[in-house]
């Protein structure tokens, strides 16, 4: 039989589950509430206030105490990130209580051959292997469109691209590395990840130094609401196009950014955080890929394959401030 009642230990994987099932809340027994946005988690909260009451499991622990309370929830199916692979000891507990385990990455790679195998696999154990397809053959056209217009003439002009997350958190500059996540997006659409080569692992620090030195042709920073206290980037849903544009401003005017290549040629884009790491990052690939080679990617429109996604797929649609370009000199934060 499907599965009826599951767990998420990575919350985040509720906007992928919310793309191949018309009820992602009512089949949650149990969710790592802290790994979805707040801005995503209000989006489900006006669809199904019931999210509400769903249990929150937190990070999941180690030991004996942290399986009993999973198998307290009586779930048909928990569903660990990758990040908790390793954990075989408490696999076999929950598969010895008759609890099924799958591990899958509810986020596309544009690494994989299939980018959202694991939302297809997943579709397949809860009865929506039709739609786990349909939109796993959405996510793999757009991405594909992607490839074969970097074949050809110039396809070796890769230019370097600044990806700081979380920006504006503090001095220039976390960046993202090689083969980790966001960080691939950048090669993926023909560019070049300033961190790929010095930053080991999925993020680390440069110096405001380095980025000047390095000179970036274009810049991509994430952010979102959680981080307003600190004075960071704040494209989020719940901030409108003005507001964004001014904390990218802000961020933009550190030690070691504001004389970049990027900045002066005004090549700076901000973008939602949750975007990048959601189930749908297909449209934060297409943003990239035209921020990045304008030239080539001209007609390809982000916002549009957000509103088919929102049409075809999601049952809570996302809408708001996802991603924003710099204003042209002069314009300030305009929108």
């Amino acid at each position: 039989e499907p599965a009826r009642h599951i767990v998420l230990t990575d919350g985040m994987g509720l906007v992928g589950l919310a793309a191949i099932d018309r009820d992602p809340v009512g089949l949650l027994a149990g969710w790592n509430k802290g790994r979805l946005d707040a801005d995503a988690l209000e989006a489900f909260r006006r669809r199904a206030p019931a999210i509400d009451t769903v249990p929150d499991i937190g990070e999941l622990r180690s030991g004996p105490a942290a399986v009993e309370a999973l198998i307290a929830l009586q779930p048909d199916l928990v569903v660990l990130d990758p990040y908790y692979s390793r954990a075989g000891v408490a696999i076999r507990q929950l598969e010895a209580a008759g609890i099924t385990v799958a591990v899958l990455a509810l986020t596309p790679s544009v690494r994989d051959a299939e980018p959202a195998s694991g939302l297809k696999r997943l579709s397949v154990l809860i009865g929506r292997a039709v739609e786990g397809q349909a939109f796993s053959d959405f996510v793999s056209a757009r991405l594909e469109r992607i490839r074969a217009r970097l074949e050809g003439p110039g396809a070796g002009e890769r230019p370097l691209v600044l990806l700081e997350a979380h920006a504006g958190r503090g001095a220039c500059c976390l960046v993202a590395g090689a083969g980790q996540g966001i960080g691939d997006f950048i090669d993926f659409v023909g560019g070049r990840n300033i961190g790929a080569d010095i930053v080991p692992g999925m993020a680390g620090q440069i110096s405001p130094e380095y980025a000047l030195a390095a000179d970036p042709a274009v810049y991509i920073g994430t952010g979102g609401a959680y981080m307003k206290a600190a004075g960071g980037l704040t494209v989020a849903p719940s901030f409108d196009v003005e507001q964004a544009r001014a904390s990218l401003e802000r961020a933009l005017a550190r030690p070691g950014l504001a004389q970049t290549r990027a900045v002066a040629s005004r090549h700076a884009h901000g973008l939602w955080h949750a975007l990048a790491i959601s189930g749908i990052n297909i449209v934060a690939v297409e943003a990239m890929a035209k921020w990045i080679h304008p030239e080539r990617f001209g007609d390809v429109d982000p916002a549009e394959t957000l509103a088919e996604i929102d049409r075809r797929f999601l049952a809570v649609p996302l809408t708001g401030t996802m991603w924003i370009d710099l204003a042209p000199a002069g314009e300030g934060a305009k929108p």
